[in-house]
């Protein structure tokens, strides 16, 4: 029982100290992803209604967010950001590969649930090490990494949507203007063609379609009044206003509407450095107290198998002092 008790005060001093550092983390505030928003953009744009943001908006951020902590891709990139590859495998080889770092690491890097609030939608983010201040300062640091690559790639796909419905809208303004354009062309071949008959008959000024009606000349039930009755005057008129137009816009019904939905999305400015996909309610800092090795715990598991082992010893001894003597005999 002493040789094991003191075996194990042995074993237990000789263990390194391991400490854990936490960071609690909580879905980000409103004001963090307001210009992730887009409806919200085109709100405050038009500067109509109450300015809010939605909370499926912030949960869909805050899961990217946590999603984004297990990312392999990004821990490579972390580690290499941060030189942390000759102090997670200083004795690294030529074999050594890129799996082995990423698995150690992601080791390292927990996530737990608040036990203690269990409704509430935040986690916490936990590494363990020999090191209390390295613990704390890669949670923080990484923490921090994770939020910036997460608002970028938020905001690049926010920034490609928004491209994309300015595409979309400048399509269908020039595909407007292009087809007024050949309205007003055709209007005018119309208006030339009528002229011309018109002309051919003699018809200088409108015809009163009503008395054309009453002596029977047209039915207005089966028929509708031809262009000419306009007479050339008006019709040569109309032809040459149609002709010396400027712009379409005017006359192209919608083309307001896309324009100041153009002008909206493009107006839309998105401050990266202001967004946060997360909120920090309490930053890791350097713990005081060891959660391993339990010295304690060591050395009365070893002093009991001591004992045990002892107790043990003793019948064995006793058993085969007994059958000697009776061998003996």
């Amino acid at each position: 029982t002493v040789i094991a008790s003191l075996g194990s005060v042995v074993y237990a001093l000789q263990q390194p100290p391991i400490y854990k550092a936490e960071a609690l983390l909580l879905p980000p505030k409103a004001e963090d992803v307001q210009s992730l928003n887009l409806k919200q953009n085109l709100r405050e744009a038009r500067q109509v209604g109450e300015i809010f943001t939605p909370l499926p908006i912030r949960r869909e951020v805050f899961t990217t967010f946590e999603n984004n902590l297990h990312s392999r891709i990004l821990q490579k990139k972390f580690i290499e950001e941060y030189g942390l590859l000759d102090i997670l495998v200083p004795n690294r080889t030529p074999e050594t590969t890129d799996i082995e770092i990423l698995e150690g690491f992601s080791k390292m890097i927990k996530i737990e649930s608040i036990e203690e609030v269990p409704h509430t939608e935040g986690f916490l983010v936990t590494m363990e090490s020999n090191d209390p201040k390295i613990a704390a300062e890669w949670i923080n640091s990484y923490i921090k990494f994770i939020d910036t690559e997460t608002i970028r790639v938020l905001v690049v796909n926010m920034q490609n949507s928004i491209a994309v419905q300015v595409r979309d809208i400048e399509y269908k303004i020039g595909s407007k203007r292009k087809m007024a354009k050949r309205r007003r062309e055709d209007q005018i071949s119309r208006f030339e063609e009528a002229a011309v008959i018109a002309r051919s008959l003699g018809v200088r000024d409108r015809i009163d379609v009503t008395n054309v009606v009453q002596n029977n000349q047209l039915n207005s039930s089966t028929s509708s009044t031809p262009l000419y009755y306009r007479g050339f005057r008006a019709l040569s008129s109309e032809s040459e206003t149609l002709k010396n137009r400027k712009s379409d816009d005017p006359f192209i019904e919608g083309l307001r509407d896309l324009q100041e939905n153009l002008y909206m999305l493009r107006s839309i400015k998105i401050e990266e450095e202001d967004l946060h996909a997360v909120t920090i309610d309490q930053a890791a800092y350097p713990p005081k107290n060891r959660i391993k090795p339990n010295r304690r715990l060591i050395v009365s598991l070893g002093t009991v198998v001591g004992l045990f082992l002892g107790i043990f010893l003793v019948f064995f001894v006793s058993f085969i002092q007994k059958q000697k003597e009776t061998h003996s005999e």
